[in-house]
């Protein structure tokens, strides 16, 4: 399977392909957004214990998946879904694009819609959230220019880089997706 947007595809990501992703998302650019300056220091083993196995497997969608994001013949980044929500019709998702020559060029926002549109039409979702970081602004203005609202302020949510920060969470309900 693979999803096609006007400047990506998204690619499900296989088993065979999990160190590839776990180097991505621990050892780019964009790193810091999710593991802070320190970085990410566990080992493979205790990496992939956030990160079930059905997220690398076709199998079970319902569980989560992961997906390359392509663009230019290239892997730019990663989306996934996590865990539906069956009784709730929602789904929390999560992006990553690696490196600062990808982004601001519209793959980002291209692979959120892709993806968002998958979910809401494959499993009948009434909703779809985010989690960012409050000092994110970035990624914070791409999820709201495509329609997300902000549905408040999580308090000192995360513990970061030494210290507790605060989180948005940003909502898009079907009926307001465009």
């Amino acid at each position: 399977m693979q999803l096609k947007g006007k400047k990506i595809i998204l690619l499900p990501i296989q088993t065979a392909e999990k160190s590839e992703f776990r180097t991505m998302i621990t050892q780019s650019e964009a790193s810091y957004f999710w593991y802070g300056k320190l970085g990410d220091t566990r080992t493979e083993k205790e990496f992939f214990t956030s990160w079930h196995s059905d997220y690398f497997s076709a199998t079970k969608p319902k569980n989560g998946q992961c997906f390359w994001i392509i663009a230019k013949n290239k892997r730019i980044g990663e989306i996934n879904y996590n865990k539906i929500e069956i009784k709730d019709r929602k789904v929390e998702i999560d992006i990553f694009i690696a490196n600062t020559e990808d982004q601001n060029r519209g793959y980002g926002s291209d692979a959120i819609k892709t993806l968002i549109i998958y979910l809401f039409e494959t499993f009948g979702l009434n909703k779809i959230w985010v989690e960012i970081r409050t000092f994110n602004i970035g990624a914070i203005a791409v999820f709201k220019k495509i329609g997300f609202k902000q549905e408040g302020i999580l308090r000192e949510e995360d513990y970061f880089d030494g210290k507790f920060v605060d989180c948005m969470r940003l909502g898009l309900l079907k009926n307001e997706f465009k």
